[in-house]
C-alpha cells in the first residue's frame, strides 16, 4: 500500500518542479523582451534631433579632453562656459564634473564627434542601471518573480525614463549610481564582503564626479535608509567601515572642489561660478518644507508618483503595518521572509523608500529656488524614479491576484499613459497645456519621425550662407554653446564675454579671439526669441533681417516633461538671422528651396524677411 503512495508522491513533485522549471523560463523569457525593447529604444536613432542647451557644450568638452587631455573651455576656435563663462575656473578649466565629458571622450574615440557619439555611452549607462535594478529587485523580492517583472516592466518601458537615457549629460549614470550604491549596500549587508563595500565606495565616488548634488544624495539616502533599517544589527566594526567609505568619497570630492577652485577661492561659493541670482526667501513657510511641498506636488504633477496608486499604497502599507506592528525592525534573516499568499508590502515598502529619501536629499540639496520658479527641476532627482515605480508595480500585482483581464487593463493604462497624475498633469512651459497624453507611444513616433529643431536649422544656414570664419553674435549663451558644436569649425562665435566677466582678462585676451562684446563687429547676429522694438532700433541701422526659420525657437528636446515637446510647435516667437550689410553681401546666397534634400536630409521651410 505504501509504494502507490509513495510514487504518487513522487510523480506529484516532478510535477510541481516541471511547472516550476516551464514557469522559471517563460519569466526569463518575458525579461528578455521587457529588456530588449528598452535596449533598442534608448539606442534607437540617437541623432534623431539635435543637441540642446547642457548637451552642446558636455559634447564640445568631451571632444576637447579627447583632443587635448583637458576640461579646457577653450576648443582652440570657441569659448564654451556658461553666462559670461561663469562655469569656467581662473585657467579656463570647467568647473561642473567630470565624468559626463570622460564617457563623451569614449563615445567620440568610437563613433565620431556627432550626435551618437556623444550620447551612445550616456544610452549604455542608462541600460546597464536597468540590468542593476533587475539584481536589486531580485535581492529584495526572491520569492515574487512576477512583481519583480511588474516593477521592471514599468522602469524599463518608462518613456520619462528613456528620455534621460538618450541625454548626453549627467541623467543616465545618475540612475546608475543610486541603483548600483543600493545593490553593493545589500551585496556587502548578505555577504559581509568588503570587496562589495569598495564597490560601493567607487560607485559612490563615481556619482560625485558625476553630479555633486546626485553624487552627495546617494551617499545620503543610502546612510539614512541603513539608519532606518539596519542600525540594531549594526557592529562597531561595521561603523567604522562606512565611515571610512565615506570619508573616501568626501576626501576626493572636496579635494577636486579646492583644486578647482570652487572652494576657498575668491569665488568661494557655487553661486559665484553659476552666477545666479539670488532671491532671498521671505515666506512664511520654513524654506525646507516649501521645498518639500513644491518638489512632491511636481513629483505627482509628472506621473513619477501616480496619486491614485498613492494613496492605494498608503492604505496598504498601513494595514500590513497593523497586521506586523513595526516593519521597520525587520531582522536580516527574514528580510525576504514572507507568506507567498499575501503581498510583499515590506519589501517593496523599502524599494519606495529608497527613492523618497533621494529625492528628499536631492531637493534640499537643489541650488535651484523653487520658490520664484514655476515648477521644480525634477532632473536632479531621476535617480529616484526607478524606486518610486515599484509602487505600480506592486498595484499591478494586486490586481493580478484579482483579476488577470483587470491587472493587464490596468497596467497598460498605467503603463502607456499619464492617467496616473490626472487632472493635476504638469504644464508645458511653451504651451500652457498639461501633458496627458500616451507619452509611451509618443516617444516611440517621435524618435522615428523627428522634427527639425531650431539649433540645426540655424547652423544649416550659417554652413549655407556663412563664409569660413565668419564672425556671428548669439546673446544667449544656452543657444550660442550647441550652435558651436554644429558650426564652431566653420564659424566663430564672438562677444560672449561681457567686462563683468569672472576670467581673468590677460588669458582671455592672450587666446587672440574676439570674445568681448564691443570689441568685435559680428557679421551675423542670431535671435532665438521673439524680435521686440528695443532689438531692431540696437541692430537695424547695420544688420538686415534675412531669414526666420519655420521653427520655434525654444528647444523642446529636453527630457523634462514641462519643457519636452513629441510634435512641433508654432512657429511664433522664432528664430531671426540677420546679417551685416556690405558690398560682398549685397547679393543673397541662393536659399534652398523648402523640401529640398541636402545631405540625406529635408531642408525646413524658411521665411524670407525684409526688415
Amino acid at each position: 500500500m505504501r509504494v502507490p503512495a509513495v510514487r504518487k508522491t513522487i510523480d506529484s513533485s516532478l510535477l510541481g518542479t516541471m511547472l516550476g522549471c516551464r514557469r522559471q523560463i517563460a519569466h526569463s523569457v518575458l525579461l528578455i523582451g521587457i529588456f530588449g525593447v528598452a535596449v533598442y529604444l534608448s539606442f534607437a536613432n540617437l541623432d534623431y534631433v539635435g543637441l540642446w542647451h547642457d548637451e552642446g557644450p558636455t559634447a564640445i568638452l568631451g571632444n576637447t579632453l579627447l583632443e587635448q587631455g583637458s576640461l579646457s573651455g577653450w576648443d582652440g576656435r570657441n569659448l564654451v562656459g556658461a553666462d559670461n563663462g561663469r562655469a569656467l575656473d581662473s585657467d579656463l578649466i570647467e568647473v561642473l564634473p567630470p565624468l559626463a565629458y570622460g564617457l563623451n571622450a569614449i563615445g567620440i574615440a568610437v563613433f565620431g564627434f556627432d550626435e551618437v557619439g556623444v550620447r551612445v555611452m550616456h544610452a549604455f549607462v542608462g541600460v546597464l542601471s536597468l540590468v542593476f535594478l533587475y539584481l536589486l529587485l531580485r535581492e529584495h523580492l526572491r520569492k515574487h518573480p512576477r512583481l519583480v517583472i511588474f516593477i521592471f516592466l514599468f522602469s524599463a518601458w518608462s518613456a520619462q525614463l528613456l528620455l534621460y537615457f538618450r541625454q548626453s549629460r549627467y541623467y543616465a549614470f545618475m540612475v546608475f549610481g543610486v541603483i548600483a550604491a543600493f545593490y553593493f549596500y545589500e551585496r556587502y549587508w548578505q555577504t559581509r564582503k568588503v570587496v562589495n563595500l569598495v564597490m560601493l565606495t567607487l560607485v559612490a565616488t563615481l556619482a560625485f564626479f558625476n553630479h555633486y548634488i546626485g553624487g552627495a544624495a546617494t551617499i545620503l539616502s543610502v546612510a539614512a535608509w541603513h539608519l532606518l533599517f539596519r542600525a540594531r544589527q549594526t557592529t562597531g566594526r561595521q561603523y567604522l567601515l562606512f565611515c571610512l567609505a565615506i570619508g573616501i568619497v568626501a576626501v576626493l570630492g572636496s579635494g577636486y572642489l579646492v583644486w578647482l577652485g570652487v572652494v576657498g577661492n575668491e569665488r568661494g561659493s557655487w553661486r559665484d561660478f553659476m552666477g545666479m541670482d539670488v532671491h532671498a526667501y521671505t515666506g512664511d513657510v520654513p524654506a525646507p518644507l516649501l521645498i518639500i511641498q513644491i518638489y512632491a506636488r511636481d513629483l505627482f504633477a509628472a506621473d513619477w508618483i501616480s496619486w491614485p496608486v498613492f494613496l492605494w499604497f498608503v492604505v496598504v502599507v498601513f494595514f500590513a503595518g497593523q497586521r506586523q506592528r513595526t516593519w521597520l525592525q525587520s531582522k536580516p534573516s527574514d528580510f525576504s521572509a514572507v507568506n507567498a499568499d499575501h503581498l510583499p508590502v515590506e519589501q517593496v515598502a523599502k524599494v519606495v523608500c529608497m527613492g523618497l529619501l533621494f529625492a528628499l536629499f536631492s531637493a534640499l540639496l537643489s541650488v535651484q529656488q523653487v520658490w520664484v520658479n514655476p515648477t521644480a527641476d525634477l532632473r536632479y532627482c531621476v535617480g529616484a524614479l526607478p524606486f518610486l515605480l515599484a509602487m505600480k508595480g506592486l498595484f499591478a500585482e494586486w490586481a493580478w491576484g484579482r483579476s488577470k483581464i483587470m491587472a493587464i487593463a490596468t497596467t497598460g493604462l498605467l503603463l502607456l499613459t499619464s492617467i496616473g497624475a490626472a487632472p493635476f498633469n504638469i504644464v508645458m512651459e511653451e504651451t500652457g497645456k498639461r501633458t496627458l497624453g500616451a507619452h509611451l507611444f509618443q516617444f516611440v513616433r517621435e524618435i522615428h519621425r523627428p522634427y527639425p529643431d531650431a539649433v540645426r536649422v540655424v547652423s544649416r544656414f550659417l554652413f549655407e550662407h556663412a563664409e569660413k570664419d565668419d564672425l556671428v553674435y548669439v546673446p544667449r549663451f544656452e543657444y550660442r554653446e550647441p550652435l558651436t558644436f554644429y558650426a564652431g569649425h566653420h564659424v566663430r562665435f564672438c562677444c560672449v564675454l561681457d567686462e563683468f566677466s569672472p576670467l581673468p582678462r590677460h588669458k582671455i585676451e592672450a587666446l587672440g579671439a574676439p570674445l568681448y562684446i564691443g570689441e568685435q563687429d559680428p557679421d551675423w547676429i542670431v535671435l532665438f526669441d521673439d524680435l521686440p522694438k528695443r532689438r531692431w532700433r540696437e541692430f537695424g541701422a547695420i544688420f538686415d533681417l534675412v531669414a526666420a526659420p519655420d521653427v520655434h525657437h525654444r528647444l523642446t528636446q529636453r527630457p523634462e516633461l514641462n519643457y519636452h515637446a513629441f510634435t512641433p510647435l508654432p512657429r511664433e516667437p522664432g528664430v531671426y538671422i540677420l546679417r551685416k550689410r556690405s558690398e560682398r553681401h549685397e547679393e543673397p546666397k541662393r536659399l534652398s528651396k523648402p523640401g529640398e534634400v541636402i545631405n540625406g536630409r529635408s531642408v525646413p521651410r524658411f521665411h524670407s524677411v525684409r526688415p
